[in-house]
């Protein structure tokens, strides 16, 4: 039986190179994306070099939990893994998510999160789960709410929550043969955003999405709870383990809740 992957945001930068990684090791891939013109023109790129391999799109707008809800409903078939990179980069002015939530927490975390949540009754019994993080998540917190906005600020919290998810989720599945695992890029190339010394430092000093999106594929092939980044202080590299961020118990269980209660979406685990 073939194996199907689900990327979200596969269509560009770390996802479609992760795509063409699955695509090599023999998945279907589902390329989850909330611009179905640019999923299509990605899907064509991915044909154009694997014409014997099965490339979907299907809508999913993270910024809308609904959308991530019926994205459920239009996937046929069970799935073997799971790639959350999809997720907004630092913006501003404050802006809020479908449901009200604050941008880069809503589409990063919550967002995922419910999709997650909801996909996990086709999830095969041997499924794995890819959070990506970010470095900057050791500057975040698990708020959700923040007394002034500050987009560097909320864009931490939301790696962080990706993190923490991740890790809370692993415990979580701890003995059922599914695993949740993590990674982040370093300082990689990605779609093009930011001012432009933002991209002069890019193109100066960052390394390939390619060689970025290595953590991330490296992470679907190691043991449940891992946390994978670029072995050079975490900027560069190859992928190598990451140090993680130490949080009790009892605020991450805090943080779940919330996210249930936030997404309406609770994980039958």
């Amino acid at each position: 039986m073939r194996k199907a992957a689900i990327i979200t945001g596969g269509n560009a930068g770390l996802g479609f190179h992760c795509a063409e990684r699955a695509i090599v090791d023999g998945f279907d891939v589902t390329l989850a994306c909330r611009n179905i013109d640019k999923a299509e023109a990605a899907k064509s790129r991915l044909l154009d070099r694997f014409p014997k391999s099965r490339v979907s799109v299907v809508l999913l707008d993270l910024s809308d939990l609904e959308s991530a809800r019926s994205f459920v409903g239009r996937f046929e078939g069970n799935w073997d893994l799971l790639i959350n990179n999809a997720g907004a980069k630092i913006e501003k002015p404050f802006k809020q998510t479908s449901q009200g939530h604050e941008w880069h927490i809503g589409v990063n975390h919550l967002g995922h999160f419910a999709l997650t949540g909801s996909l996990l009754s086709k999830a095969n019994e041997n499924a794995t789960i890819v959070t990506v993080s970010s470095i900057v998540a050791r500057r975040g917190t698990l708020e959700f709410e923040l007394e002034a906005f500050d987009e560097r600020q909320a864009y931490a919290n939301s790696k962080l929550m990706n993190l923490v998810f991740s890790q809370e989720l692993a415990r979580r599945l701890s003995g059922t043969g599914q695993k949740s695992v993590a990674a982040h890029p370093g300082f990689a190339r990605a779609s093009y955003y930011g001012n432009r010394m933002i991209r002069a430092a890019e193109y100066c000093f960052a390394h390939s999405a390619v060689t970025g999106s290595e953590s991330i594929w490296q992470a679907a092939n190691t043991s449940n709870g891992k946390y994978l980044a670029p072995r050079f202080l975490e900027l560069w590299g190859s992928p190598s383990e990451a140090r993680s961020v130490r949080t009790d118990l009892g605020t991450v269980l805090d943080f779940w809740n919330e996210s249930e209660r936030l997404t309406g979406v609770s994980f039958a685990i």
